[in-house]
């Protein structure tokens, strides 16, 4: 049985450890923290236009090789796939990446996503056009206004949205929206109307639904703690490595033995990237790139650009070959059982379009990938 080594806790690595495990691989996790993922609003976005992406010479996905047919293919499987997975832990999501939905937020603005949370579903504002919304407002609750949310989505939606007023007398004094986490959903007077509450309660009714929230979000805290079950707490300090071949990854003070292993670090949240004056990958000192270019040879220039424009650190990262193996910066990749997934690779805007699609079909193909490794 091949032993594949999973390094990082984010939607990438448990892709990963979902494709291999699917392969009869037996999987070890190694998560140091939350990542990005917990981050997430409560819409994923999948992917916009798969022509546009393989025109994209530098774009991860373009690198597999595959034509729309390949991607379409293996998207479906990995979507599936991961809603399945998610399902048994009790975290139900809906839709897929052919389709895209907009879901307001907090403040009542749209809020683009291929996939949502069951609990989010209902509230597709396309579906809601016309309709009456009740907008529940907790009076205690600072941080969260639901009138100007209602406002926003009848003059932004065309939605004939109200807000209502709920108190919750034992919320701590100067309460935040995080103290409504795990809260049964209160019963608003108003009926005939869809509700829309703030994330966190749970039992909603069925005409409620949630809005979606920018972290701290109890949509990212479910997702991860969701996908963190049964990852081995830890931080990867360093890799043995042999000639052509990773053998192992090392802690503070355990080594991890693998056949295979997927680093799925994510960037400078994960640690799987360190900013400065250059970027670097900081445990295997592999290739980092901007525009397909080492970013060491951009020098003070790339240094520049990036105080102009923030983005461009977002889009730097590691690249790979068809195989998801990671390049040296004079594009060899130099371990055959080493990959990469997720948002340690760059190319992409992983706040964008992609921001869910990548880490998920670099994961799933990177952990198929190692499980397969003589």
């Amino acid at each position: 049985m091949t032993k594949v080594l999973v390094v990082g806790g984010g939607i990438a690595g448990y892709c990963a450890a979902l494709a291999a495990r699917r392969e009869r691989a037996d999987v070890t996790v190694i998560a140091r923290a939350p990542g990005a993922t917990a981050l997430y609003a409560g819409g994923m976005e999948i992917v916009d236009d798969l022509e546009a992406i393989l025109s994209s010479q530098h774009h991860p996905l373009a690198r597999l090789g595959m034509d729309t047919v390949g991607l379409a293919t293996e998207l479906d499987a990995a979507i599936s796939t991961l809603q399945l997975a998610l399902g048994k832990e009790g975290l139900t999501f809906e839709g897929g990446w052919r389709t895209r939905g907009l879901y307001a937020d907090i403040h009542g603005l749209a809020r683009p996503a291929n996939v949502v949370p069951q609990t989010v579903a209902r509230g597709e504002l396309g579906a809601l056009t016309g309709k009456r919304v009740a907008v529940i407002g907790i009076p205690q609750v600072g941080d969260y206004d639901a009138a100007s949310t209602a406002q926003a989505l009848k003059e932004l939606h065309s939605i004939e949205a109200f807000a209502e007023e709920i108190s919750i007398p034992d919320l701590p004094q100067a309460a935040a929206l995080t103290d409504l986490y795990g809260r049964r959903a209160p019963a608003p007077r108003a009926r005939g109307a869809a509700i829309a509450y703030p994330p966190g309660f749970t039992n909603l009714p069925a005409d409620g639904f949630e809005l979606l929230a920018a972290a701290p979000s109890p949509h990212g805290w479910r997702l991860q703690q969701a996908i963190g079950l049964g990852s081995v707490n830890g931080e990867i300090t360093s890799f043995e490595t042999g000639p052509g071949r990773v053998v192992a990854a090392r802690t503070a003070n355990r080594a991890f033995r693998a056949d295979a292993f997927v680093i799925a670090t994510g960037r400078h949240i994960g640690g799987g990237l360190h900013g400065g004056r250059t970027t670097t990958e900081p445990l295997l000192g592999l290739g980092v790139f901007h525009d397909g270019a080492p970013a060491a040879t951009a020098g003070a220039r790339l240094h520049h650009l990036k105080y102009l424009d923030p983005a461009i650190e977002m889009r730097l990262g590691v690249m790979t070959d068809k195989r998801l193996h990671p390049l040296n910066e004079d594009g060899s990749a130099p371990y055959d059982n080493l990959y990469a997934a997720g948002a340690v690779l760059g190319g992409y805007d992983y706040s964008g379009a992609c921001g869910f699609g990548v880490p998920i079909l670099t994961g799933w193909l990177a952990g198929r990938f190692a499980a397969r490794q003589s």
